[in-house]
């Protein structure tokens, strides 16, 4: 099956009636036979039958009539698209098309997408420079007839109908409305259609620890972790470790995470709130979990040994990997950095005030360059190892990860956390480019959709 890179324009067709007119040099490269009878031409889940006509034109394109424009959810103006012929299915295949489902308020004019506003503006960006139907719905979008979404056009985003995905990409950033009716509907849809999506669900941080504590390899590197089911598990952590850390199972953005040290005279309780940290003494577990109690009564919370983190500036610092999955079993790394917290902060999230900084810089205040080198290999093996077993193991499925790596006072790596939606603020950017891991993401929907990229021509002529 060839695939070639085309300009689509609409046609009313008058000489040739309802039909696809392509030129000669496009129906060689995509060896279409010559034939009087209708082809099936599919975008996404649509389809129609129409006829093919060659037209003399030097460059290779084609015009659609607008009718089958319509029928197909496509726009009524030009724009670019890969186009492959299936000869065994005498198919004429329009895409892929990639989708991305999230949450946004639709009723703020200009349309923003929030936080992965730049990021799917990237990723319109890719598939326009790829030629792949690309376009952002949300739950109330999903249609099973007349489907909606939101194309890039003059640089805004646009309500329009588009085709059924070959391919979705779930952003939804509410663990909420992943557990609604209407998201399980949808992905009944997907099921049922055979559309591949990915990142379907979050992962809570218990079944994380679970997952990555059950491979022998990776335990070294995980910090004890307990599910806090009773005040026994806490005074029991807390007697092996100097500082204890309690993190809600469905926290992010390193909200409510509480840091408990043994003081002079009792314990130290530091809670950090967007709005600062709140630090109080104890002389007594007692005291201390009295006070703890109205605080995480609601929701579950785990209870992980505190680790002596490397510093930089005197700040605690981690490691952000995003791992991208390239097939169904490889994993490479797209983006790393280090993150340090803010002034007075113990967790160096973006989100409260933390700053990005090269990994290189990071370590080689801290260690000499081999040493240095030797360290940022483990970290990288560590991510890629980390992927690999949720991939494996956590039920869903998922083509990327947020891992954050730590190192402690003497180099020893440690797993603190992984994110099935990672942050898309994270990343070190340079260029005004699309970033590595929009082009993982679009290159693993291709996987998905079984789009050989292989077969496919950049250089064609635009028309």
């Amino acid at each position: 099956m060839n695939i070639e890179k085309i300009a689509v324009s609409s046609a009313l067709s008058p000489q040739y009636g309802k039909c696809i007119q392509i030129s000669y040099d496009l129906k060689e490269k995509l060896r279409i036979p010559l034939s009087d009878e209708p082809v099936k031409v599919i975008c996404g889940r649509n389809s129609i039958f129409a006829k093919i006509v060659c037209i003399n034109e030097e460059r290779s394109h084609a015009a659609i009539h607008e009718d089958f424009l319509k029928e197909l959810s496509l726009p009524i103006h030009s724009f670019t698209f890969s186009m492959s012929y299936n000869d065994q299915k005498k198919t004429l295949e329009l895409g892929p098309v990639i989708a991305v489902l999230t949450e946004f308020n639709h009723h703020v004019l200009p349309l923003s997408l929030g936080s992965i506003d730049s990021f799917c503006r990237e990723l319109a960006s890719c598939c326009t420079e790829k030629g792949f139907f690309f376009y952002v719905f949300s739950l109330s979008d999903y249609q099973n007839e007349n489907m909606k979404g939101f194309i890039l056009e003059n640089n805004e985003w646009k309500q329009c109908a588009v085709p059924y995905p070959s391919v979705v990409h779930n952003r939804i950033h509410s663990r909420k409305l992943e557990h609604s009716h209407r998201f399980l509907e949808i992905t009944a849809d997907f099921i049922q259609f055979k559309v591949p999506y990915f990142n379907d669900r979050f992962l809570n941080k218990w079944e994380v620890h679970q997952i990555l504590n059950a491979a022998p390899h990776l335990v070294p590197f995980i910090p004890k972790t307990e599910l806090l089911e009773s005040r026994i598990v806490l005074e029991n952590m807390l007697e092996l470790y100097p500082s204890v850390f309690l993190k809600p199972i469905n926290g992010s953005q390193g909200k409510h995470i509480f840091k408990i040290c043994h003081s002079v005279e009792g314990f130290e309780l530091d809670y950090s709130t967007f709005s600062g940290h709140l630090l109080r003494d104890y002389l007594s577990f007692h005291d201390l979990f009295q006070s703890l109690m109205p605080r995480i009564r609601k929701e579950g919370f785990i209870v992980q040994e505190g680790i002596d983190l490397l510093t930089y500036e005197n700040r605690p610092m981690d490691f952000r990997f995003l791992c991208h999955k390239q097939n169904f079993h490889q994993w490479k790394i797209s983006s790393a950095v280090a993150r340090v917290s803010a002034e007075n902060q113990f967790v160096a999230n973006l989100a409260r005030g933390g700053s990005l900084f090269s990994i290189k810089d990071a370590l080689s205040s801290s260690f000499e360059r081999s040493e240095a080198a030797h360290i940022r290999k483990l970290l990288n093996e560590l991510s890629i190892e980390t992927a690999e077993a949720l991939s494996l193991y956590a039920s869903g499925h998922y083509g990327e990860f947020g891992i954050d790596l730590a190192i402690d006072s003497s180099g020893h790596p440690w797993i603190i956390e992984v994110n099935t939606k990672p942050s898309k603020n994270a990343e070190e950017r340079n260029t005004k480019a699309a970033r590595p891991s929009a082009r993982a993401i679009i290159d693993y929907c291709l996987f998905l959709c079984n789009f050989q990229k292989d077969n496919h021509d950049p250089k064609l002529s635009m028309y």
